[in-house]
């Protein structure tokens, strides 16, 4: 086991380029399944989830290539398996990615319950209703058997927008027979960026970017010539440099930052008088911001809620509490998609964070916050883990924080990284 340790108060200072987007690489491996000879994936971070996912495939029968420069490239020509190993399927919770590839290719797909942030009930209700709606059959409740004589495209109606649950039957209709309507579907960055990747393999999407998707069914995916996907920059990573920049009083310029992805999040930092400036593809965040919670228009506390796409991300909703603890005044933040997202402010507090509890989905920031350093546990939620380091970067003094593995499953290169803006942090083994 290993922890970190970070003396906090240093601006943070230069040029970054952020993490590729970790929700778009776990969503790539499974789709390759279906694609016709070799698939080069470049820009592949080097995080444990991302290792399970390829050893998911290597085990159903895929060959893997490790290349120079975080480039993988895969084979799925000799896949055998559609059950995937138990013990894997416990590490991540992306492993349920393959089953809609695996009921295309197979008709047939296996897996047990998984693993990932402990965020609470994650019910796959919406990924298996819309999955029945084009005609697979599931049995179990603690490891889920699907099977299907023929995929045959309908009109679904997500009951909610899930991410995965669109993923899934995006996957599993890009060859069904006839045309898939998916209402409702979600469309964050890394589902457009696996649609674009289908497409650019000959699947028959349209209305990517938006909730309603039409999907025409194709007989075969086939990788062109020569095929290379870059994998997107993680907007996730890009607020949380955003903010890293604002609470310590740096200035950063983060390229690859993909602008159009972040405006709707920047709005919502507004709420809290941050500066930026978009310069081509970079964001760049002036020195010395005077953070304050403004009132809304009728002069009311203002709030931030978690939303679907494009609206505020619910996984930027615990560094969106750090960046508010550091501001003067008041807001309220909700978090109303997963139970216990909210209990890691118990460590914040410790961390003389200001902040109120309403309810399990509720906060309010009592600020402004001058964080000091604390020993601190990080939860199993990689977004509140990352929160607790922000905070440690702005706060007096030194913050010892433990049980770091959830938080290395996004961000594999998260010390070197701010090791290169300034920071005072290190890794050490316990």
């Amino acid at each position: 086991m290993q922890k970190l340790i970070i003396k906090g108060g240093i601006p943070l200072t230069g040029k970054i380029k952020p993490v590729a987007n970790k929700n778009s690489i776990l969503k790539l491996i499974p789709a390759s399944v279906l694609i016709q000879g070799q698939v080069t994936l470049k820009n592949v971070p080097h995080s444990s989830s991302v290792k399970v996912m390829l050893d998911i495939f290597k085990d159903l029968g895929g060959q893997v290539q490790y290349l120079e420069n975080n480039v993988v490239k895969l084979d799925s020509t000799n896949l055998n398996k559609f059950s995937i190993d138990d013990e894997l399927a416990s590490k991540e919770r992306a492993g349920l990615m393959f089953l809609g590839p695996l009921v295309s290719r197979f008709h047939k797909a296996e897996i047990r319950d998984s693993g990932g942030c402990k965020l609470g009930v994650r019910p796959l209700d919406a990924m298996f209703k819309g999955l029945q709606g084009l005609g697979v059959k599931i049995e179990g409740t603690k490891k889920y058997s699907l099977s299907t004589e023929k995929l045959v495209g309908q009109k679904v109606w997500m009951i909610e927008a899930s991410v995965t649950g669109t993923e899934n039957l995006i996957l599993a209709a890009v060859k069904a027979v006839g045309e898939t309507e998916i209402y409702n579907a979600a469309c964050e960055p890394h589902t457009q960026d696996l649609c674009n990747f289908l497409v650019a393999c000959g699947a028959k999407i349209a209305g990517i970017g938006s909730n309603k998707l039409m999907i025409h069914g194709v007989e075969e995916l086939i990788a062109p010539e020569n095929f290379e996907w870059s994998i997107i920059s993680d907007h996730m990573d890009i607020g949380g440099l955003i903010i890293a920049a604002a609470i310590t009083g740096g200035e950063i310029e983060i390229t690859d930052a993909i602008p159009e992805h972040m405006i709707g999040i920047l709005q919502y930092f507004e709420k809290i008088n941050l500066k930026y400036e978009i310069i081509g593809n970079s964001i760049k965040i002036p020195k010395n911001q005077e953070l304050i919670c403004k009132p809304n228009f009728k002069g009311d506390m203002d709030k931030i809620p978690d939303q679907v796409w494009p609206g505020f991300p619910v996984d930027l909703i615990p560094p969106a509490i750090v960046l508010a603890c550091s501001a003067a005044g008041n807001i309220r933040i909700h978090s109303i998609m997963y139970e216990t997202q909210l209990f890691f402010i118990e460590e914040l507090m410790k961390m003389n964070g200001k902040v109120h509890l309403s309810n399990p989905h509720t906060v309010v920031t009592l600020g402004p916050s001058q964080f000091r350093g604390a020993n601190i546990n990080c939860p199993e939620i990689i977004q509140a883990a990352h929160a607790l380091v922000l905070a440690a970067l702005a706060a007096t003094g030194e913050t010892t924080l433990n049980r770091i593995e959830s938080l290395m499953r996004r961000y594999p290169d998260l010390v070197s990284s701010l090791k290169s803006l300034g920071a005072d942090i290190q890794i050490v083994d316990q």
